[in-house]
């Protein structure tokens, strides 16, 4: 039986910038019955030391950090999330990004009022470096589950937002977190499109009824950068080739194929046109 029904986690690697505004979004929460999750990611700035401090004058939220002792990029860190909570549900927010003070309350009262639900997103709208608000956000994913299982069923590739609150048990029955069988080293083409990848997976489970959606409503501000991950468009093309062969695979009934194998197999040509 689980205490609580949610953990908040923040994957962190050197987030001291903007670390409190964020953990202040997050216990400003009207919903409060959550657990908050941190993992260091082998952090080389203050960013760990300040979060300690500001949640050790918060004792009525439920908090642990946990440190790796190695960078591994953010899909491992995500990963061990995953396999180390204790809560039906997980939702993952980045260490730079802003809550809206309804945004838990909004996302759990949904999912869990549904037994068909096993992922509920929102959307986010911009903000600079310096939290001033930006045109556009992300407004993303199926509003409804026939959207959704009309999407699944045509093998459409699923795009919602990371800070998404989803069941961690129907994750790790898909496989959770794609970190095997990818090149050793920098870029991690384990962090491209992680998220895409683990929703692609667990729209598999459509066929037994279950859907992820999004509540089409601004419910946080995403923080966007100029020298953020998803500049690295060569990277991500070769991900999401990747993540759209093993869908095509896996509903074939055949073996998936690691990335690492899949890059192998491409010709040079189809490398350059990536």
């Amino acid at each position: 039986m689980f205490m609580k029904l949610v953990t908040v986690c923040i994957c962190v690697y050197n987030g001291e910038k903007y670390i409190i505004e964020t953990l202040e979004s997050i216990t400003k929460q009207t919903y409060k019955d959550f657990d908050l999750l941190i993992v260091d990611d082998a952090s080389t700035d203050n960013g760990i030391k300040i979060a300690e401090k500001f949640l050790a004058e918060r004792a009525e939220f439920s908090w642990s950090i946990y440190h790796l002792k190695e960078n591994g990029g953010l899909a491992r860190a995500r990963r061990f999330a995953e396999e180390h909570i204790n809560t039906k549900y997980i939702m993952f927010f980045d260490a730079d990004d802003i809550m809206l003070p309804n945004m838990l309350e909004r996302l759990v009262f949904e999912i869990n009022g549904d037994d068909d639900l096993i992922a509920v997103g929102c959307y986010l709208d911009y903000i600079d470096a310096e939290g001033k608000k930006l045109v556009g956000g992300l407004y993303i994913g199926a509003k409804t589950k026939e959207e959704f299982f009309e999407k699944a069923k045509a093998e459409k590739l699923i795009f919602m937002h990371p800070s998404t609150i989803f069941d961690r048990e129907a994750a790790l029955s898909v496989g959770g977190r794609n970190v095997s069988g990818f090149p050793e080293g920098k870029p991690y083409y384990q962090d491209m499109c992680e998220d895409c990848d683990l929703w692609t997976r667990m729209s598999d489970l459509y066929i037994n009824g279950k859907a992820m959606i999004v509540i089409p409503e601004v419910l946080a501000y995403y923080r966007k950068m100029d020298n953020t991950m998803s500049t690295n468009t060569r990277a991500m093309k070769l991900r999401m080739l990747h993540i759209k062969r093993n869908l095509k695979l896996r509903r074939q009934g055949k073996p998936e194929i690691a990335f690492i194998n899949f890059e192998n197999t491409l010709s040079k040509k189809g490398k350059q046109e990536a």
